[in-house]
């Protein structure tokens, strides 16, 4: 199913560095904070999405 998702986006031109998928279980907070503090950090350092906002 992701990788239908990864190509749907390529597709749509959606830069695939913005995607992400991992597996994470309730008891472990700490891996899920990680994982969501690295992400961010990898999409703030790309910059604005270059996809125009819909009207």
């Amino acid at each position: 199913m992701f990788n239908m998702t990864r190509e749907l986006a390529g597709i749509l031109g959606i830069d695939l560095e913005r995607l992400s998928l991992e597996w994470i279980s309730s008891a472990e907070g700490t891996r899920f904070a990680e994982v969501a503090g690295e992400f961010t950090e990898k999409i703030q350092s790309l910059g604005p999405s270059k996809l125009k906002q819909a009207a």
